[in-house]
């Protein structure tokens, strides 16, 4: 009796452990010959580009249209129903990045703006201000004017002491974080940086909820620390780290460089599910109106899920 009761105890366990670290609808949306560095969910929809094209695929009929965009594509930016894709590549020369219009319906360029002094390592597109953002391998930020293009203009240059990974725009503000682990907040309008965080570890990606700021380092910490206490909680994965990671209601999603997905309690700052959907290092995580979420990765698939 008591052996049948372990055994019970024991299956009861594994069905609540095999329910705590499952999703559900795992699905590869897309199966590519080349990584998706960068994708656009739309309801109907995905839009992704790959090396030196855009796609748009249709979820339904599983059929895709691509269009040549030029250069090794990092980031993607259009609307479900504009004519227009901005691409943001890094071409084959090595000092060359570049900012591409391309009109859908036309097929061809509307316009085009060509970085000849480094590549870019982030970019933010300020729609409302006509503005890009662009982090480069010069140890540079510049802000580039696009509101007369096909003219574009240089407003503002922020000199770094190294190279910023990741950019964040909110409420008016620019977020950076450097390589060697501060973060710092900068009013374009003042010209005024302040440091929020002095680290010794690379940054990997950052966000900020309210007064919280999360980021994540090479060393494979995942740290939250109130800016207004300074008080900070900190979860250690080993012998991996997170790449990028995306807020859902009180979860945070993160996509790690050995393709593990572990998704965190906000609140409680404690792991709570963790998933095996991708072979190789994530790239990307969103989501769509429906709350399905989407992850591509190096081992060249974006697949769809959904938490329980």
């Amino acid at each position: 009796m008591q052996n049948v009761r372990l055994l019970f105890l024991f299956i009861i366990l594994q069905i609540l452990f095999i329910h705590r670290y499952k999703a559900q609808e795992v699905e590869t949306v897309i199966k590519t010959d080349f990584v998706v560095r960068d994708f656009e969910v739309f309801k109907d929809s995905i839009f992704y580009i790959k090396k030196r094209d855009a796609f748009l695929y249709d979820k339904k009929t599983k059929s895709s249209k691509n269009y040549f965009i030029g250069g090794y594509g990092l980031k993607i930016n259009t609307q479900e129903n504009s004519n227009t894709i901005i691409s943001v590549a890094n071409e084959l020369v090595d000092t060359v990045s570049s900012i591409r219009f391309y009109n859908k319906k036309l097929g061809e360029f509307e316009d085009e703006f060509f970085y000849k002094k480094g590549k870019i390592l982030d970019v933010l597109l300020l729609e409302d201000a006509k503005l890009f953002v662009l982090s480069l391998t010069t140890n540079k930020i510049i802000f580039i004017d696009y509101k007369d293009r096909p003219e574009y203009y240089k407003t503002i240059e922020i000199k770094l002491n190294s190279l910023s990974r990741k950019l964040l725009y909110k409420d008016n503000m620019l977020y950076f974080a450097t390589d060697n682990g501060n973060i710092y907040k900068y009013d374009f309008l003042n010209y005024k940086k302040t440091l929020l965080h002095d680290g010794n570890n690379v940054i990997t990606d950052f966000s900020l909820v309210d007064e919280t700021l999360i980021y994540t380092t090479i060393e494979g910490e995942i740290l939250k620390k109130n800016l207004e206490t300074n008080e900070e909680v900190k979860i250690k994965i080993d012998n991996n780290f997170i790449n990028t990671f995306l807020k859902f209601k009180d979860k945070l999603i993160c996509g790690s460089w050995n393709g593990k997905i572990y998704v965190i309690d906000i609140n409680k700052f404690t792991i709570y599910q963790e998933f095996n959907f991708h072979k190789r290092a994530i790239i990307r995580i969103k989501k769509d109106e429906n709350n399905i979420i989407y992850s591509s990765s190096l081992d060249q698939t974006i697949k769809s899920w959904r938490l329980n």
